[in-house]
């Protein structure tokens, strides 16, 4: 087996931390909108992340653990462009306003959707 499949790999990590994050990012929509029972199964599920994260973090090898660092940084990006892309689509061309909750949410989805998108194309070039 290559060493992408047989130990966990920092592409799979980032992918998962981004995952943690549009939940933690889409917290404060339920929240302010009042469905608590959705903002209390985000929580749980967020917690269950990280546990996952931190368990996942801990089976990487070192090798592994260098490349962490750039595809943060690829991941940063792409959530910073699905924002842009989402508050210029709501702000911009919808025809209705919606809040900031919203915006965050769909922005980091989108974010996300990029970043595993493009991490899987390169990991197949």
């Amino acid at each position: 087996m290559s060493d992408m499949t047989a130990s966990p790999s920092a592409a799979r990590l980032s992918v998962m931390i981004g995952l943690l994050l549009v939940t933690l990012c889409s917290w404060p929509r339920y929240q302010l909108g009042g469905y608590d029972t959705h903002s209390g199964l985000l929580a749980m599920v967020a917690a269950g992340l990280a546990v996952v994260v931190i368990a996942y973090w801990r089976r990487m090898t070192a090798k592994q653990r260098r490349l962490l660092p750039a595809l943060l940084k690829w991941l940063v990006m792409s959530f910073v462009a699905g924002g842009v892309v989402m508050a210029t689509w709501h702000y911009g061309l919808a025809s209705t306003r919606t809040g900031w909750a919203t915006v965050l949410s769909h922005g980091a989805t989108a974010g996300l959707l990029l970043h595993a998108i493009s991490t899987g194309w390169r990991a197949r070039q």
